[in-house]
């Protein structure tokens, strides 16, 4: 929709005005140079669209419309000279030029070789990947990968391109260039201030004095009087584009051509019904021409939440002119931004009422306190210790990405003043700036790690490989968990040691934190960060570090176990300065040298610990031997050791004997390095990624052919070892399928005889007609020295007899969390219909069980002795439970001739043959 601008009050007032008093000569000379301006940025405006399609109108139809805009905003009285004017119209022209690749020479090129592309390529393309887009291979997933970061960059940088433009050139077919502005003198006098305000609608309201510090003097072919306030002007071009979001901005036609979604859709539809603005008293009406109904209920509030930021931006815009002695406009807020009910009457809805029901927090130092502390991970006081020294691995990690260095190290100290223990985690890693420290330690739920801000200011940062541990922007917040007091100082790299900031939290997060710059005793030498806590109990104590107050070595050598338990396979040096007595600083271990360390070492890291039963301490001391012998590496598709660990040969069960449990050997994940889950029936290590925020929920980051690979051999390691018995071998057989490794010489399950393998069921099932499966929730399996198995009934503890033609089975384990990877079920029988209430459906238990573990390797071997496929077995297997027609539960008679047992139970019957 077409603005005249020269029929705005603004122009009218300025360069169109038509008297010939002092300076119209001078006037009419801006008026032609700014005609002549727009005219070579009306094409350049229009590529704007092929660039960022999903966007609203950015032709030169918006920039027409800034000038209406700003008249509406400063009124008849606002004091604004010719000069001014050329000015303010020339930053309009330019201020969103940028966004359009032809605003660069060199096109998508120019954007690609931006030092943040890299970055957002990275970033744009890991989502995408982990969203698993439907149908795209890996070079369709890079090209939405490198549209996104064009965009991303476009947006990033097109303000600052802005100012550029005001002195760049531009090639014509024929090999001449041209400027956008061609008047040399006015280029000369005005290009740098109009290309500064038009950067300058990108920047924060609060920076604009810092950037226009004075008015400008006239130029020297000007009147007197005719100075330039660039402040007022950039406040001008911040507002007027502000307010811009009726339907000028979303013509209907372009609706229909570009055809935008989600977000940029909503933009289009409330700006489409927006009529233009008008201006009541101070404040700016905006009103729709149209109802918004219940299915556009999202464009609506989307209406609400952009009139509420224009009201914040006028607001902000008025107390910096006040404060500053500059002329304040005409227009200070917005009719109804205060209110959904009240805005409602200027943009009406129809059957619902726009009630905010914005999600809020009343008491935000009890919520983060609970979502970052004991609510999220426990009473684990670890955790904190944890997450403050994987926080400096991150900033370390991510100065060596960036500038080298081999000063890889976290430091841990632990020292007792004034009768209170103090932690200490210092490190020499990339450091924070006052403002980003503030962010980073303050905004709960924010990852600094993962934000554009960011890629912007440390590009190639992500590009070359960094990965942060912390990825939610809440693990600061567990120092709390431990500590009242902290303070954080950190010097950002390569700034002056006066530069150092301490960010004080003096009671927690119930009172405000306190942002200083440090003294010069406090002051860093050298880029990095130190967290300094002082801890609520003694770390010796029921309540503290520790969690206990039993005193089995000193503090030093307590912290010095529990470092090595959380920072096993850290990549950076982790060192310790202990508060005993006597203690020295010491390594206590060096940056990823748990992938060649000797097995031994390795296993002593991981398993000493002394929070653990003498019974498994005296089975991973037994099994230290087995790990030496039998530990694989895992490696990533670059050949990197991603995880050292062997499955569990079943000598848990000779360790301690007469024990009315028996321990279970359990592999350890570790997420960049720090401890965060663990995988039963294996012992070692494995690199994790996290599955909750908490980070102890995680999973192997090894492909699914690498664990495969791994369990199969593995696998046949345990059938073959001294130790191994029935059990553990049907375990790791179990485990082995769950991954999809080929296991035949481990048992599927337990018969009569004891264990059975899958070509051996298949002999027994030539012979028989049909085949009972028993889960083993049902019946304890146990097995004499001589290695004859033993039921016994789950309910009662009687030994029973098990028929020859059943067979005890685990209900199928799946490796893969469903997030990882999902569960295969057999789409064979997808089709099973809904679920009835009291009715079996053996289609629908075979859809869930019948491509994993046991009940797959029992299909397949009934499929194979009975000559049959799958489908043809289906609809005669039976459940044999209790339900609501009776008890038709499989009876097994007791061992001691005395009474019998029931228990749940599949039939699986050979099909009749063909007649």
């Amino acid at each position: 929709m077409t603005t005249d601008f020269m029929q705005s009050r603004l122009w009218l007032r300025t360069l169109g005005a038509e008297d010939s008093g002092v300076g119209s000569e001078q006037r009419d000379q801006l008026r032609a140079a700014y005609l002549q301006f727009r005219s070579v940025v009306r094409d350049l405006a229009s590529e704007i669209a092929i660039s960022m399609p999903m966007f609203t109108d950015h032709s030169i139809d918006h920039i027409d419309a800034l000038w209406d805009t700003a008249s509406l905003l400063t009124g008849d009285d606002f004091p604004i000279n010719p000069a001014e004017a050329f000015v303010m119209g020339g930053s309009f022209l330019l201020h969103d030029l940028g966004m359009g690749l032809s605003a660069f020479p060199g096109g998508a090129d120019d954007v690609m070789s931006d030092p943040i592309f890299d970055d957002l390529f990275a970033m744009a393309l890991e989502k995408l990947k982990s969203a698993s887009v439907a149908g795209s291979n890996e070079e369709g997933l890079r090209k939405l990968a490198r549209e996104d970061a064009i965009s991303t960059v476009l947006r990033l940088r097109h303000a600052k391109q802005a100012e550029r433009l005001a002195s760049q050139r531009f090639r014509t077919a024929t090999g001449g260039d041209f400027p956008l502005l061609e008047n040399t003198e006015l280029r000369s006098a005005f290009g740098a201030v109009i290309g500064r305000i038009a950067h300058s609608h990108w920047f924060d309201v609060d920076d604009l004095p810092n950037h226009f510090p004075n008015v400008l003097g006239s130029y020297a072919r000007h009147p007197d009087s005719w100075h330039v306030d660039s402040l007022k002007i950039a406040c001008i071009l911040r507002l007027a584009d502000a307010v811009h979001i009726d339907s000028r901005r979303a013509p209907t036609y372009l609706h229909a051509f570009r055809r935008p979604t989600g977000d940029s859709s909503r933009h289009w539809y409330f700006q489409q019904r927006l009529t233009r603005p008008r201006v009541t008293a101070d404040r700016l009406e905006y009103t729709s021409n149209q109802v918004f109904e219940v299915s556009e209920a999202s464009a609506w509030w989307l209406a609400f939440d952009t009139i509420g930021m224009i009201d914040r931006e006028l607001g902000k815009v008025d107390a910096l002119c006040a404060d500053l002695d500059r002329p304040r406009f005409l227009v200070r807020s917005v009719a109804g931004a205060e209110s959904p009910d009240r805005l409602a009457r200027f943009i009406p809805t129809s059957g619902w009422r726009p009630i905010d029901a914005t999600l809020r927090v009343s008491q935000v130092s009890d919520v983060v306190g609970r979502l970052g502390g004991k609510e999220l991970y426990g009473d684990r006081p670890e955790v904190a210790l944890r997450e403050a020294v994987a926080n400096a691995a991150d900033a370390v990690r991510a100065r060596s990405r960036l500038f080298g260095g081999s000063d890889l190290a976290v430091m841990v100290r632990l020292k007792k003043e004034d009768e209170s223990y103090w932690l200490t985690i210092e490190d020499h890693g990339i450091g924070m700036s006052a403002d980003k420290l503030v962010a980073a330690l303050t905004d709960f739920g924010y990852s600094h790690w993962q934000s554009t801000d960011m890629a912007s200011e440390y590009p190639g940062l992500i590009s070359r490989g960094f990965k942060s541990t912390g990825q939610f922007g809440i693990g600061f917040f567990s120092i709390f968990m431990i500590a009242d007091y902290v303070e954080v100082k950190s010097l950002k790299h390569f700034e002056a040691a006066n530069e150092t900031n301490v960010l004080v939290f003096p009671n927690g997060l119930n009172t405000r934190p306190l942002l200083r710059v440090a003294d010069e005793a406090e002051r860093l030498h050298g880029g990095g960060t130190v967290l300094r806590a002082k801890l609520r109990h003694d770390p010796l104590s029921e309540d503290g570090l520790f969690r206990t107050d039993t005193l089995n070595q000193s503090r030093t050598h307590m912290l010095r176990t529990l470092l090595l338990e959380l920072c096993a396979l850290a990549d950076v040096d982790i060192q310790l300065d202990g508060p005993d007595e006597g203690s020295a600083t010491e390594t206590l271990l060096r940056g990823n040298d748990w992938k060649t360390l000797p097995p031994r070492d390795l296993f002593r890291r991981l398993y000493q610990s002394s929070e653990l039963h003498p019974a498994e301490q005296a089975m991973y001391d037994a099994y230290e031997e087995v790990f030496a012998e039998h530990v694989r590496d895992l490696r990533d598709e670059n050949g990197d050791v991603i995880g050292r660990a062997i499955l569990a040969s079943g000598l848990e069960s000779e360790t301690v004997k007469d024990l009315w449990w028996w321990p279970s050997p359990r592999a350890k994940i570790y997420v960049g390095g720090f401890y965060a889950d663990q995988i039963w029936d294996c012992l070692g290590a494995f690199c994790g990624a996290p599955l909750k925020a908490d980070r102890f929920s995680a999973f192997p980051v090894a492909k699914t052919d690498e664990l495969r690979g791994w369990a199969e051999s593995q696998a046949e390691l345990v059938r073959r070892s001294k130790f191994a018995t029935a059990r553990s071998r049907y375990g790791a057989g179990d485990l082995a399928r769950s991954v999809g490794a080929e296991v035949p010489l481990l048992p599927c399950g337990f018969v009569d005889g004891g264990e059975i393998l899958p070509a051996d069921l298949v002999t027994m099932l030539r012979e028989r007609d049909e085949l009972i499966m028993i889960p083993s929730w049902e019946l304890h399996v146990f097995h004499r020295d001589d290695g004859t198995a033993v039921y016994i009934d789950q309910t009662r503890g009687r030994q029973v007899i098990l028929p020859a033609h059943a067979i005890v089975y685990d209900y199928p384990h799946w490796f893969f969390p469903e997030e990882v990877l999902k569960r295969p079920k057999d789409e064979r029988f997808s089709e099973f219909g809904a679920a009835e209430r009291g009715k079996w459906n053996p289609r629908r238990w075979w859809y869930y069980a019948g491509r994993v573990g046991s009940t797959k390797i029992i299909i397949e071997a009934a499929s194979l002795a009975w000559n049959c496929e799958p489908l043809e077995l289906v609809d005669s297997f039976e459940c044999l439970d209790l339900d609501e027609s009776g008890d038709n539960r499989l009876v097994l008679g007791c061992a001691d001739g005395v009474g019998e047992a029931r228990v749940d139970a599949y039939r699986l019957r050979r099909p009749p043959a063909d007649t």
